[in-house]
């Protein structure tokens, strides 16, 4: 019997890291890669974050408000509001690597 893997869905461009879901099939991963994809498009699944330390980041969350994945820490605003437009833009078109 093999024993459960666990497998992360990440998205990492030149600029910015999103970090999804840690899953226990390649199945499941792939399936929240496609959610991460589908719901990466809408404005109204981020939720905008700060630390207690004042870093920023924010979230992304699916229809049923279950939350997909989180951004790296952003040193302003106004830089984690540009990763939400980059990851909105290059989640759809995402390539799956597997490794």
């Amino acid at each position: 019997m093999m024993e459960p893997t666990s497998l992360l869905s990440k998205l990492k461009t030149d600029e910015q890291s999103f970090s999804g879901s840690k899953h226990l099939s390649k199945l499941a991963c792939k399936n929240g890669i496609e959610t991460i994809r589908a719901n990466a498009i809408d404005n109204l699944k981020y939720e905008y974050k700060k630390t207690y330390d004042g870093k920023f980041y924010f979230r992304l969350k699916s229809v049923s408000g279950e939350v997909l994945g989180n951004s790296e820490l952003f040193e302003t605003a106004d830089n984690r509001n540009v990763g939400i437009e980059t990851l909105k833009k290059t989640a759809p078109l995402a390539v799956v690597i597997d490794l």
